[in-house]
């Protein structure tokens, strides 16, 4: 008898274990549309794949788009890691080998475009291409270019809790306020923040301070897939009147001097989301720059 009940124990143990396995909550959630070589989109900060919807209509005739929401944003469920990012570059890295054509390319917009470069200096061949869409490989540094790790992480911890005490409405009011000053088109402000207000409040924080304190400069000399750096111009912004658009574009060439595979564009009449304030002129480049050998 005890035997018995010995094995049935052993048994519910080991099935816990495997539902344990399965539950085990994954770093991104994908979602594929079209057919052909492949093209990998990553969204911002709080940013769903919806934010994507207009760069798959253009290209999933020509493209298998695989179109991912990062875990902790737009409504899916968040990880338990207090390095966000590099767990979603450790499950993203294989997935995107597994199903990477020979013309594939890489999209990431923001934290995305941050994301994007991890992985790609993780695996020089992971890709053909990459497009980043403004983001920098040291946030922090973009006004101070002396700025170190160091500097940051000890004068910017508190960012990790910054979202951790707002109420839902407070929550929402926070994300409008700073993706409405990202948008120059304001007709999306609303479809970007009913996803972005989804978001896990400790994931926006993490991530957040994750990319402010982590400095790829030096490591981009690595970079050697062809590499499209895109940003934006519309009008100074108010906290800094007086920086103009060569000023920009001085500071992103500088944040990428060490990648000699990278090439920076500016496009006007754009904010931070620029595939959506001008996709015009982004879908041209993005166009011109694959296409290209």
């Amino acid at each position: 008898m005890k035997t018995i009940v010995s094995i049935v124990i052993l048994f519910f143990a080991f099935a816990n274990v495997a539902a344990q396995k399965e539950k085990k909550t994954t770093a991104f959630e994908v979602k594929v549309h079209g057919k052909g070589e492949t093209m990998f989109l990553i969204p911002g900060l709080s940013c769903s794949g919806n934010v994507w919807n207009e760069t798959v209509e253009t290209y999933k005739n020509d493209y298998e788009i695989h179109v991912f929401t990062l875990a902790g944003f737009g409504g899916v469920k968040p990880i338990d890691s207090e390095t966000i990012l590099q767990e979603v570059k450790k499950e993203m890295l294989p997935y995107i080998k597994k199903h990477a054509t020979k013309n594939s390319v890489l999209i990431g917009h923001s934290i995305g475009g941050f994301t994007s470069m991890l992985i790609a200096l993780d695996d020089e061949n992971v890709v053909s291409k990459i497009v980043i869409v403004d983001s920098l490989p040291f946030l922090a540094g973009a006004y101070n270019a002396q700025v170190t790790e160091e500097a940051v992480k000890s004068t910017y911890g508190m960012m990790k809790q910054m979202y951790m005490p707002m109420d839902s409405i407070t929550l929402r009011n926070t994300l409008k306020q700073s993706l409405s000053g990202m948008m120059r088109n304001k007709e999306n402000l609303n479809f970007v923040l009913n996803d972005a207000a989804k978001s896990d409040r400790k994931t926006l924080g993490y991530t957040m301070f994750e990319m402010m304190s982590n400095d790829l400069r030096d490591d981009l000399a690595k970079l050697k897939i062809p590499t499209l750096v895109l940003t934006n111009w519309n009008k100074p912004i108010p906290q800094f009147p007086n920086f103009t658009k060569a000023e920009k574009l001085e500071m992103y060439e500088a944040q990428y001097k060490n990648c000699d595979s990278c090439t920076v564009k500016i496009i006007d009449e754009a904010e931070h989301f620029i595939m959506l304030d001008n996709p015009t002129v982004f879908f041209k480049e993005v166009s011109n720059f694959i296409k290209t050998n």
